[in-house]
């Protein structure tokens, strides 16, 4: 072998690492989120600059590989090309195709990809360098395919801006993973998914409706309202004047304290109230959050689009979508959705979208949210106590009514009991 064969070898073996650097690059850029990026400045202080530099300039970085990645790779096969010729003459351009074709396809995509794929981090950091310097002494090159790829993406309509961190899908998508994988407990799931719909909750969804509000009537006197307060476990509730419709204010339990003590009991309660926040059924919870922040009140009288009382909602309903229900010394321990035997115990006041995550199967109706509403969209009226309906494979039966209100119901999976059809 001459000496000149011996050279274009090692040129050769040259550009295929080169390749093989220039393919791990390109797909551990596109597999590391800008997000990422942030955490590796923090973790990776020595290349802190280049990092920032990729996260601003990630599609001209991308361009430098794509076009180092080309160029070494055409060489390759040139090089490749002319030694297989001086070696066996006219039939070595067929055997360099298949030959280069099999190591491009291995060696430099293939391999260094899954690698990449593997620890995204570490190729980035390890090539970054690489990549800065290559963009500084190509940059007229890269320039050029800039104007121009920007260009062909305003004709078509294409935007080519990555600004977007990561989306509220790909967010939901994670925390699914990492539920489904172990990293994440179910309580850490649970709450992440409540600060994501936190955002798009109305205040409609979580509200203690009107049937369950207790109130006290402006007529009503200190004495009056203490015990109401002692057998509701409440510290503050609304005054209303006549009926539910006309709240004039809110009761706090703490202003009724200097009553007591100077035995002022008998002082109508109305003097003791405070103003009220009205906020409509509509405003989303993060919305209301603010407002109730900015106004340092924990109650606000939720009002419908005719300006009746729908409800109320508190600062604890709010948290409670994040963290879960939070009881006190006051809440009775009965749980929202509990297995009994052969099914399941759920009150109907549990949110459609709750029982669906809990049973693991889809339920819904128009313009219904809770399951008390689907219940009564099931029957088209009012059942009793101990009627049952079908639903796919469940079978829910009505087990406490009262006042015309679904209090609990019962799921049994039809299939389970081996009742299916």
């Amino acid at each position: 072998m001459s000496e000149e064969v011996g050279s274009k070898l090692l040129y050769l073996l040259f550009l295929l690492l080169m390749s093989f650097v220039f393919s791990a690059m390109e797909t551990a850029m596109t597999a590391v989120s800008r997000a990422r990026l942030a955490t590796l400045e923090e973790v990776s202080p020595a290349r802190r600059g280049l990092i920032s530099w990729l996260s601003s300039n990630r599609q001209r970085a991308l361009m430098v590989t794509l076009l180092g990645n080309n160029l070494v790779n055409i060489a390759s096969s040139a090089i490749a090309s002319a030694v297989a010729v001086t070696l066996v003459g006219g039939k070595g351009i067929w055997i360099s195709v298949f030959l280069m074709t099999a190591v491009i396809v291995f060696f430099c995509e293939i391999l260094p990809k899954a690698s990449a794929i593997a620890r995204p981090d570490g190729f980035v950091v390890s090539l970054l360098p690489l990549i800065r310097v290559l963009s500084v002494i190509l940059w007229p090159v890269v320039s050029l395919a800039e104007m121009l790829v920007s260009l062909v993406g305003r004709i078509f309509g294409v935007r080519l801006d990555t600004s977007t961190l990561i989306t509220r899908e790909e967010i939901d998508h994670i925390v699914k993973e990492g539920s489904a994988s172990g990293v994440l407990e179910e309580d850490e799931r649970k709450m992440i998914h409540g600060i994501i719909s936190f955002e798009e909750t109305r205040v409609s969804e979580i509200m203690v409706p009107r049937t369950d509000v207790t109130a006290v009537a402006s007529s009503s006197s200190v004495r009056d309202a203490i015990g109401i307060f002692m057998e509701s476990g409440h510290s503050r509730m609304p005054i209303y004047d006549g009926d539910m419709d006309h709240i004039v204010g809110i009761l706090y339990v703490k202003d009724l304290l200097r009553n007591l003590t100077v035995g002022d009991v008998d002082r109508p309660v109305v003097e003791c109230k405070r103003d009220s926040l009205f906020v409509p059924e509509t405003m989303k919870v993060a919305e209301l959050f603010d407002r109730m922040k900015k106004a340092r009140v924990h109650m606000a009288i939720v009002v419908d689009e005719y300006g009746g009382t729908a409800g109320l909602v508190t600062l604890e309903d709010l948290i409670e979508e994040i963290v879960g229900e939070i009881q006190d010394e006051y809440d009775e321990e009965v749980p929202p959705i509990q297995a009994d035997g052969d099914g399941f115990l759920v009150q109907g006041h549990v949110h459609l979208e709750d029982l669906s995550d809990a049973l693991d199967y889809t339920f819904e109706a128009e313009d219904v949210d809770t399951v008390g509403g689907l219940v009564l969209f099931l029957f088209g009226g009012f059942p009793e106590e101990g009627q049952s309906i079908e639903y796919g494979p469940w079978v829910i039966e009505v087990t406490r009514v009262k006042n015309y209100r679904i209090l609990e119901v019962r799921f049994r999976n039809r299939e389970g009991l081996g009742l299916e059809e």
